[in-house]
């Protein structure tokens, strides 16, 4: 499964797209965080981008979505989950620590 991650750092914004999880449908799904209110010089910044992240990661790997037979995180969401995550946080690495050294 791959994840694709759109980062637009003069923007404010990220976007985080998966492939759909559900049968055999190959759409992709696609979840946007913005950051532009947020402090990212500072842990609670941090943190609520972090929260930011997980929470489209989630969506966009089908996590919530009613189908039938369970409600559980598959572990195929769990991995898409975990890699859209890390990518996520490697795209806006650079973000952070401009904000960081007061840029």
């Amino acid at each position: 499964m791959k994840n694709g991650i759109l980062a637009a750092a003069g923007v404010g914004a990220i976007l985080i797209a998966a492939p759909a999880i559900a049968g055999s449908d190959k759409q992709s799904s696609q979840s946007n965080v913005t950051y532009e209110d947020l402090d990212l010089s500072t842990e609670s910044g941090q943190k609520e981008l972090d929260q930011r992240i997980t929470i489209a990661a989630r969506k966009a790997c089908g996590v919530g979505r009613h189908t039938t037979g369970t409600r559980s995180v598959t572990r195929e969401q769990r991995r898409c989950i975990v890699s859209a995550e890390r990518q996520a946080k490697s795209a806006l690495a650079p973000v952070i620590e401009e904000q960081r050294l007061g840029g």
